[in-house]
C-alpha cells in the first residue's frame, strides 16, 4: 500500500468510527481485537490491517468496504449535505442527473 492509502483508510476509518459515537475500544472489542488494536491502526502503527480484520471492522460498523474507504460527508448534518447535494446537482448535465437519479433509488432501497 502507498503511505497515502494507508494514510486515507486510517483517516476514514476514524470518521466513520466518531461517526457511530463508538469509542476505539468499542470497535476493538465488537471485533474480537485486542486492546489498542484499532489506535495502532488509526495511527499508522500497523500500516494495513489483514483483510479478515477489514471485513470484521465493515461488519461491525455495518458499513460496505467501499463505505469503509470513502467516507465523505459522514461527520456533515442534513443541512450541509443537503448544500452539497444541491452544489452538485446544479451544474450536472442530463446524462450525470439520470446517474445520480438511479443511484439514489438504489440507495434509497430496503
Amino acid at each position: 500500500m502507498t503511505i497515502n492509502t494507508a494514510k486515507l483508510l486510517r483517516e476514514r476509518l476514524r470518521v466513520l468510527r466518531e461517526a457511530k459515537g463508538l469509542s476505539q475500544k468499542e470497535v476493538e472489542d465488537g471485533i474480537g481485537k485486542e486492546a489498542n488494536y484499532i489506535t495502532r491502526v488509526e495511527t499508522g502503527r500497523i500500516e494495513w490491517p489483514p483483510s479478515d480484520a477489514i471485513d470484521k471492522i465493515c461488519e461491525f460498523l455495518q458499513v460496505s468496504p467501499s463505505e469503509l474507504f470513502f467516507a465523505e460527508g459522514l461527520d456533515d448534518n442534513a443541512e450541509v449535505l443537503r448544500q452539497k447535494i444541491h452544489n452538485v446537482l446544479k451544474t450536472a448535465d442530463t446524462e450525470q442527473l439520470r446517474k445520480f437519479y438511479r443511484h439514489m433509488l438504489v440507495a434509497l432501497e430496503k
